[in-house]
């Protein structure tokens, strides 16, 4: 099968993440597409605000509905940094069977030469780049050829959703609603408990 593998902190998971997920499937052919939270990402300045089990959870929440999205919580059981190539790896040992397609926004592709043995991703996957905000895909294509010359990778322009989960954990800080940027499940679950407010604690709405 094609699988789509879906990585990010999804801190928290969003409406702009599903639908970016929803047409690589459609535009790449993909039979599914695998989330999969990052432990503890290298990339990232700060360290996630939600511990994993939670994001883990939301992203579940989130993806339970569709019959194509799945949710893997291989990062999580490391307790060291989690590296895309470590993961793909991984995957690869664990389903030789599958196809994959690495999906990774335009603005992580162009930092891409400091992750951590970068060559070596498109020998376990397609490289599936999508667009995001106003940066231009033309940019990613000429940056692919220099550093993966005479290998196929994939630009695939989305649909532009304003959302991030900057502005989504602001706004829960502020007391605003989140509501219509991330799923129902989503939601109800942040009513619960959000780690994003200030008090952290159980029950504010």
């Amino acid at each position: 099968m094609k699988i789509g593998i879906f990585g990010g902190t999804f801190d928290p998971v969003h409406l702009g993440h599903l639908r970016v997920a929803e047409e690589a499937r459609e535009g790449l052919g993909l039979s599914e597409v695998w989330f999969i939270p990052a432990g503890t990402p290298p990339h990232k300045r700060d360290e996630p605000h939600l511990p994993f089990s939670l994001r883990f959870e939301l992203v579940r929440l989130a993806t339970r509905d569709h019959p194509a999205f799945r949710v893997l919580d291989l990062e999580g059981k490391r307790p060291d940094p989690s590296y895309t190539v470590q993961t793909l790896t991984e995957l690869r040992g664990l389903y030789p069977e599958h196809e994959f397609f690495f999906i990774l926004g335009l603005d992580a592709f162009l930092e891409i030469e400091t992750w951590y043995r970068y060559r070596q991703l498109p020998e376990l996957a397609h490289l599936v780049v999508v667009s995001r905000g106003d940066l231009p895909l033309s940019e990613a294509e000429c940056r692919a050829r220099e550093l993966f010359p005479g290998k196929k990778i994939f630009f695939l322009p989305v649909t532009r959703l304003d959302i991030s989960s900057t502005e989504i954990r602001r706004r829960l800080r502020a007391g605003l609603s989140v509501r219509y940027l991330v799923p129902d499940p989503v939601l109800e679950a942040l009513k619960q408990f959000s780690g994003y407010n200030r008090s952290d604690a159980p029950g504010r709405d």
